[in-house]
């Protein structure tokens, strides 16, 4: 299940991925609002593992937050925060 997270500006810190125990899990994430937008980091994990990416200081978002989601995830935790709104 791919998901749309943000429409808006916000700060990319990274995310954590777990794949079941079915097989390898990917995810990919997009600064857009759809997987046409601009990858901004990638994850894979065999079966029963995880791969965690946490970027210090972030990415800074300009379209928003795309999630495109594969088959065998456990969970995939997203870390991001929001540009308040003027």
């Amino acid at each position: 299940m791919d998901r749309q997270l943000l429409e808006r500006a916000a700060v990319y810190h990274g995310a954590i991925l777990r794949a079941t125990a079915a097989g390898t899990a990917i995810a990919t994430v997009y600064d857009g609002l759809a997987a046409t937008g601009e990858p901004i980091d990638a994850f894979r994990a065999v079966a029963s593992e995880h791969d965690f990416h946490m970027l210090d200081p972030g990415i800074a978002l300009r379209e928003g937050l795309y999630i495109d989601l594969g088959d065998n995830i456990d969970f995939f935790t997203v870390y991001y925060q929001p540009v308040p709104r003027r």
